[in-house]
């Protein structure tokens, strides 16, 4: 019996060991076959977020997804949203794609860090995917935070405002492509989504004009104190420029695009007929 284990002890001795190479090379493969399937998770999940929200509220073109209980807020804040992407006159020919309206600050924080975003945006869109993701806790908090807004500005606490900029970066994108998307100076990337989810609500506002809220732009005591709010102020500018090249100048969103339309050029052009109307 001890010859038999001692023979056996000597072949497992005599058996040549794998050579450091190939263990190498099977961890590594290990670990790509690892992140492989981690990278396909993250993909679905950003694909299919809808799958992790339990309710859904559907109007016109707009599809809101989202974790709170059904309720008639969200039925109307749909429909809100449609209002606003028709009435801008360009989003009635291409998909929207789907919002991700998130109660949750939390599940809300993991899809942006998912998607390498930051989870203090009030929202984002994923263009890829057709997804739109926005925290109604984030909206909330920065309203309050930054105080008082002019209306139409990105923090003026309205959900639908901000789920019809994203749903605008997704029509845009849609329309003319990411490759010449990306290629815009930054006033046009955020003129044109503010532009597109405002001017159907600025139109039906009585109380305000364009040469009004060129005003605002211009009066430094509505943008100083609070932090963050200079930030506001290029966005809001931003919609403005767009708004007077597109209503005032006629500009098409294509013109608007070409690289010969400048933002100092545009904003001495505002500047002047500002001046015109108050004469």
């Amino acid at each position: 019996m001890k010859r038999d284990l001692d023979q056996v002890a000597d072949r497992e001795h005599a058996r040549p060991k794998r050579p450091l190479w190939r263990r190498l090379m099977r961890w590594a493969i290990s670990v790509v076959v690892i992140l492989l399937i981690l990278f396909a998770l993250q993909l679905t999940l950003l694909a299919f977020p809808q799958m992790l929200l339990s309710n859904r509220a559907e109007s016109g073109m707009v599809v809101i997804y989202y974790d709170s209980n059904p309720n008639e807020e969200i039925e109307a804040l749909a429909a809100e949203v449609d209002q606003r992407m028709r009435g801008n006159g360009y989003t009635d020919s291409l998909s929207l794609g789907h919002v991700l309206l998130f109660q949750s600050q939390s599940l809300y924080s993991f899809f942006a860090r998912l998607s390498m975003v930051t989870p203090l945006a009030q929202g984002f869109n994923l263009s890829a995917f057709g997804n739109s993701f926005i925290s109604l806790q984030r909206i909330t908090e920065l309203a309050r935070e930054r105080g008082p807004q002019p209306k139409f500005s990105l923090w003026e606490e309205s959900v639908a405002h901000i789920i019809a900029h994203e749903l605008a970066h997704q029509y845009l994108v849609n329309r003319y492509g990411r490759g010449m998307w990306r290629n815009l100076s930054h006033w046009k990337q955020e003129g044109l989504p503010e532009y597109l989810a405002n001017i159907a609500a600025i139109r039906a506002d009585s109380t305000t004009s364009l040469a009004e809220r060129i005003r605002v732009l211009y009066d430094d005591r509505v943008w100083s104190g609070a932090r963050g709010r200079d930030w506001c102020r290029i966005h809001y500018e931003a919609e403005l420029l767009v708004e007077y090249l597109h209503d005032v100048r006629g500009y098409s969103l294509e013109q608007i695009m070409d690289d010969s339309v400048s933002e100092q050029e545009t904003l001495r052009n505002m500047a002047a007929w500002l001046n015109e109307q108050e004469q």
